[in-house]
């Protein structure tokens, strides 16, 4: 019906107004629809600008998230050892100390094996006894089950049961003269099942207490085991002349954030330090990080003066308070690496007349000759203590504030006390039989102080975030649900939602614009039409008296 009235109007053109009625309407709507339209449209485009340039801000900062998690793992210490009987990782920078020591190897740590030989009729599907089997070391804190079903009672459901427990392995071989059992443990004398689960296994095999090695009897022996142990051995070794002993060869107690593996009986010299070199590259690799997403931001919030293109990110709050963070970075302090906070500027960092972060190796030099522990503050997130007979833990997922607080442990009172920065601390002991003291204040709830000596002490213990790891979870903040970055991009969705639903309610305006315009321009002409005909009528009329007279 729509598409012919125009058709109908032109055909009343013809002897009505002489006017195009339909272009005069399509002129008519466009005039009152356009300027709204194009404004529209044009937030449109400017919104899909927006969210197609904050996906590539979350790329910018995913990116410089794995940054900064590079810059906290890498290491620049160099640990080494002169010989293969020992080599040494370092595993926790924070911690890690300079070491120089000679170590001797005497004996490496060895585990507990446990053979069953059979007789030569003896399969895997021979019959053992089902139900549970009670295994116990020294070092396991309760009893560990090894369950063999009465659907498979058999010598590979025993084996298969007992590799079910943590700790140990089990395997069945073929020796060519029939099948064994191998049991092994884990290294070390602790790890070692004791008596009475070598007995268990041996009743679950059918061995009595009357049983023959050797001898198959089917009443004491019937799968006719031969039993067999190899003792563990725990390592043993000397530290600078000192005698030492530990129940595995990978050993993570000896030297603060280093593991020491003994690799073979003999002797090698174990060093470990920071060189500035390395630490250097380590600084610079941070650094590049900043300027790369910082050299982004710049370009992306540009206003555009003096001819250049404005960024896509021009005006966008969220994205210029990233940058702003940036810039604030060498005016940072940074609490709890020491009785003051570190800054930045400290280690020699500075700010360019680009607005990039470089790195005054001489003064880096200095600083980190007089305190070599101060370029943690960028990588390192630790706590510490000033009292070596104090070490300090907390919650990963809810750590402390950062800063230095001061611990006073008073064991005369009766109960003994505790406080740190004056909030008094839960005092207890633990497994090891050391005094545990416990915060649950605000700011450093979750801290807790282990003592080596239930002595009085006071002291001042510390937690310190390091730089990277707090750009770190800044980025990770801004990258989740609830970060800036998804509220933005929460908002430009729902704008550009309304902006189409705009342009949608803008063309039904036109729409109902034009079918009222057609129908009062239609009856317009219609009367015009009329009256023309009128007019023909009455000049046609005359024009007969004129000739008649």
């Amino acid at each position: 019906m729509g598409d012919t009235r125009p058709d109908i109007i032109s055909a009343l053109n013809r002897s009505g107004s002489g006017i195009e009625l339909k272009s005069l309407v399509s002129g008519l709507v466009e005039a009152e629809t356009s300027g709204q339209r194009s404004l529209t449209q044009r937030r449109v485009e400017d919104t899909n600008t927006t969210i197609s340039a904050m996906g590539q801000l979350s790329q910018e900062i995913g990116l410089f998230r794995a940054g900064m998690s590079q810059a906290a793992e890498t290491a620049s210490r160099s640990a080494d050892s002169s010989s293969s009987a020992v080599s040494i990782d370092v595993t926790n920078e924070a911690a890690a100390k300079d070491i120089s020591a000679a170590i001797n190897v005497v004996e490496l740590a060895s585990p507990q094996v446990l053979t069953f030989k059979f007789d030569a009729n003896t399969t895997r599907s021979s019959a053992v006894s089902a139900g549970s089997i009670s295994l116990e070391t020294p070092d396991w804190t309760d009893p560990r089950t090894a369950e063999v079903s009465a659907n498979d009672a058999t010598l590979g459901g025993l084996v298969d049961a007992i590799n079910g427990v943590e700790g140990l392995t089990a395997s069945l071989l073929d020796t060519g003269t029939g099948v064994a059992m191998v049991v092994k443990a884990e290294d070390g004398i602790d790890n070692a099942l004791d008596a009475s689960s070598i007995t268990a296994l041996k009743t679950a095999l059918g061995m009595t207490g009357n049983a023959e090695n050797g001898t198959t009897d089917s009443a004491e022996n019937p799968l006719g085991v031969t039993a067999a142990e190899t003792t563990a051995t725990n390592a043993r070794f000397t530290v600078d002349g000192l005698t030492i002993t530990r129940g595995s060869n990978e050993i993570d107690d000896l030297f603060a954030g280093h593991t020491v593996t003994l690799n073979a009986v003999g002797t090698s010299n174990l060093t470990s330090a920071e060189t500035s070199a390395s630490l250097k590259d380590r600084v610079n690799g941070f650094l590049a990080e900043v300027n790369a997403l910082r050299s982004y931001l710049e370009t992306a919030t540009q206003r555009g003066v003096n001819g250049a293109e404005p960024g896509p990110l021009v005006g966008d709050r969220s994205a210029q308070s990233v940058l702003d963070r940036l810039k604030s970075l060498t005016t940072q302090p940074i609490p709890g690496f020491g009785d003051e906070p570190v800054f930045l500027a400290q280690l020699g960092i500075q700010t360019e007349r680009d607005g990039s972060l470089s790195l005054n190796e001489s003064v880096f030099d200095t600083r980190i000759a007089g305190n070599p522990d101060m370029a943690q503050a960028i990588f390192a997130t630790q706590y510490s203590a000033d009292d070596d007979r104090v070490a300090v833990t907390g919650l990963s997922f809810a750590p402390p504030q950062p800063g230095r607080y001061e611990l006073i442990y008073d064991p005369a009172t009766s109960p003994a006390t505790a406080t740190l920065n004056g909030e008094a601390l839960s005092v207890s002991t633990n497994s090891a039989g050391k005094v545990v003291l416990r915060s649950t204040s605000d700011g450093t709830n979750g801290m807790s102080m282990t003592l080596d000596q239930d002595v009085a002490i006071t002291t001042t213990v510390g937690y310190g975030k390091s730089l990277a790891d707090q750009m770190g979870s800044y980025a990770d903040d801004l990258l989740g649900r609830d970060g800036i970055l998804a509220q933005r991009e929460a908002q430009l969705a729902k704008n550009l939602l309304e902006f189409e639903l705009s342009l949608e309610t803008i063309e039904e305006k036109a729409a109902a614009l034009t079918e009222r315009y057609n129908i009062q321009f239609g009856r317009m002409e219609a009367v015009i039409t009329s009256l023309n005909k009128t007019g023909e009528y009455m000049q046609s009329l005359m024009d007969s008296w004129k000739k008649d007279s």
